[in-house]
């Protein structure tokens, strides 16, 4: 009995976080804890003898099973139902643990939650194949708290040799905070890493399902804390090899989203949030990042994608819509789009350096208003229903403007405070009768106006403009095209 208890409180105290409070660093040492993976049998007996609800799940090409805990321990799995693979019919061997702690933290007592997975995989006759295993069951520790974790390889990824996955959960129970996960995986390859997916699924207070892809797969810890009061998701990555890898990660639960991260430095801390009502997306960083990230909310039509990492940016997109961006250095591009592989209606910024403003309003009295940095490349691509609108500008200046009022009578209104944009196109049609067609470079204009009162118009116009080359300046009216300057 000694015993046990001396081997509880050694895996109590390298396999949970310790301290005041709960921290990426304290948590990336469980990887210290895998001797406990290995613990006596008469110790294993000790956690999982009164829970008879936990189980390994195994589905081998498409050949499902649950095995009870302490079987597949003792006597290993044999997934396939075939004696002549692995050794004597067994093709894999597992470890698990389950251990909920209670911890003084900053905010006070706090319950957390660790779980371990541990799989070896015996012979080579399986390697190759389609597999998930999961450690699943509950535990009744200030509530029922439902898990399921595990780890999914794609036919011809090759199951790894071993792998060592821990997740610890610190739900929050009694308190106004948000729940976090750190998920800490490390695969052995007998080659070159592959690419596998880890799954977690908890049930407390609410479902919470994670899904993490691998390309390839790499020793690396996740922390994850996703802030529902504000519709957010805070982010910790670290890995701890030089492979270049892409990671993505899905979340389902009070919202949907998917995030995928490509070129992931060796360590990087960002959050994101949205808001579905108001279309709105928003990112922020401790630092700018050579690094790609993708956006897809389940809820949303359209997916972002950030090459080159800034500190922050804010996009609210729509017919109305606005974006806010900060960053040091010229190598920003940000594009949102239907689809990103092959844009229809999409919003794309390049060259991006500095703190600007993006405004704009896709509509009969409408604008496009841009303050900040020099140099930016903004193209903007709508086709919906009646509204045809397209729009490139090469920005020299730091304030550009354009509003309308495509009615009779009506106006078009350009500003730059006098300073050039090296090129700006705008081609915007509603129902065929309406318009507005502008191709011109070096083009500066200074509270320029052009007004018009009746359907064969006498334009009118206020300010000044200039251009070093004007190709096209018109409106349509009732479907017929008036030059402005012709």
């Amino acid at each position: 009995m000694v015993g046990k208890l001396i081997t509880m409180l050694i895996a109590f105290s390298l396999f949970l976080p310790v301290g005041n409070v709960i921290n990426f660093d304290a948590v990336k040492e469980e990887r210290k804890e895998l001797a406990i993976l290995n613990l006596e049998e008469n110790s294993v007996d000790t956690v999982f003898s009164t829970n008879t609800g936990f189980s390994i799940y195994t589905n081998y090409n498409g050949i499902e099973k649950r095995t009870p805990v302490l079987q597949s321990i003792f006597n290993g799995i044999d997934v396939d139902n075939n004696p002549e693979t692995g050794e004597n019919g067994i093709d894999l061997k597992v470890r698990v643990f389950a251990l909920p702690l209670i911890q003084q933290t900053d905010i006070g007592w706090v319950l957390t939650i660790s779980f371990a997975l541990k799989v070896i995989r015996l012979g080579e006759e399986i390697k190759n194949g389609e597999l998930e295993i999961c450690f699943e069951g509950s535990i009744s520790y200030g509530g029922v708290h439902t898990f399921k974790i595990g780890y999914y390889s794609a036919e011809n990824e090759e199951i790894p040799r071993e792998i060592r996955e821990v997740i610890t959960v610190a739900p929050y129970i009694f308190y106004p905070k948000a729940p976090e996960f750190y998920i800490n995986v490390e695969p052995v390859f007998e080659g070159k890493d592959k690419n596998i997916s880890i799954i977690l699924e908890y049930e407390n207070l609410g479902n919470h399902k994670i899904s993490i892809d691998y390309f390839p797969a790499t020793f690396s810890m996740i922390k994850i804390v996703p802030d529902f009061s504000l519709n957010k998701f805070n982010f910790s990555i670290e890995k701890y090899t030089e492979v270049e890898q892409t990671i993505r990660i899905r979340y389902e639960g009070v919202m949907n989203v998917s995030m995928t991260i490509e070129d992931i430095p060796q360590k990087m801390e960002f959050s994101i949030g949205f808001s579905q009502e108001e279309k709105r997306f928003e990112y922020m960083a401790s630092d700018e990042f050579n690094a790609s990230l993708i956006i897809e909310a389940f809820d949303f039509s359209y997916a972002m994608k950030i090459e080159y990492l800034p500190r922050h940016l804010i996009c609210s997109f729509g017919d109305e819509g606005y974006i806010y961006i900060y960053i040091n250095e010229r190598k920003t591009t940000f594009i949102i789009a239907d689809d990103i592989e092959e844009p229809f209606n999409y919003f794309m910024i390049t060259n991006l350096s500095g703190e600007a403003t993006i405004q704009w309003n896709i509509q009969r009295d409408g604008y496009i208003i841009i303050n900040g940095f020099k140099g930016m490349e903004v193209e903007i691509k709508v086709e919906v229903g009646n509204i045809y609108f397209r729009a490139y500008s090469i920005v020299e200046a730091e304030h550009f403007e354009t509003n309308w009022n495509l009615s009779i009578p009506g106006y078009v209104f350009i500003d730059t405070n006098n300073e050039s944009l090296f090129f700006y196109s705008l081609n915007f049609t509603l129902d065929d009768l309406f318009g507005i067609l502008i191709e011109a470079h070096s083009l500066k204009a200074e509270d320029f106006r052009v007004s018009w009162q009746a359907s064969i118009p006498i334009f009118t116009k206020e300010g000044t403009i200039d251009f070093g080359s004007l190709e096209k300046f018109a409106i349509m009216l009732n479907g017929i095209w008036y030059d402005v300057f012709g």
